[in-house]
């Protein structure tokens, strides 16, 4: 990927970054434990993978897909094409429940331990949210975030970090 000059873009790729190794950790637990054969009860490396998916799902749906939805894809296609910001929203809408139920049966684990019935649909949930999140950051890596440094100022940059730090703050 090329250099972005853009502090707002570097945070999200940094994101994007962490999201990607999260994913991995995540890909390779599932992979561990097949579908039918959860973690056993104390298993530090899923308690580890669980604490942090849990809130990384948390933020990416109430912070980072919030904000490029808010402040950024209105700009993307008011400068370049309206359908890409578009593609991305829907991206985010299906991967905004997916997360939003996969924290829920990480928390649920984390106080109560698996089940069988509860490791087979975070095992399902799991292995979709590592298809469609790493899909949805290579888009945005490839082309969204590379065209949006083209296409921002000094001045934009400067706003939308502080609107970006503002709404992490503010929950």
């Amino acid at each position: 990927m090329q250099h972005l000059s853009l502090r707002i873009l570097q945070t999200l790729h940094q994101e994007h970054l962490a999201m990607l190794a999260l994913l991995e950790r995540l890909e390779g637990l599932l992979q561990r434990h097949r579908s039918g054969a959860p973690p056993p009860a104390g298993d530090d490396e899923a308690r580890v993978v669980l604490t942090d998916l849990v809130a990384v799902m948390e933020d990416e749906a109430a912070h980072h897909f919030t904000f490029e939805e808010n402040h950024l894809f209105p700009r993307f296609a008011e400068l370049a094409d309206p359908g890409i910001p578009m593609m991305l929203k829907d991206e985010h809408e299906a991967i905004r429940p997916l997360a939003a139920r996969i924290g829920e049966v990480a928390r649920e684990a984390l106080s109560n331990g698996f089940t069988d019935a509860s490791w087979e649909e975070f095992h399902n949930l799991g292995g979709e949210l590592v298809e469609r999140e790493v899909f949805h950051v290579q888009k945005e890596e490839m082309g969204f975030l590379p065209a949006l440094d083209q296409m921002l100022d000094a001045a934009e940059d400067d706003a939308l970090t502080m609107a970006y730090a503002q709404s992490k703050g503010s929950t």
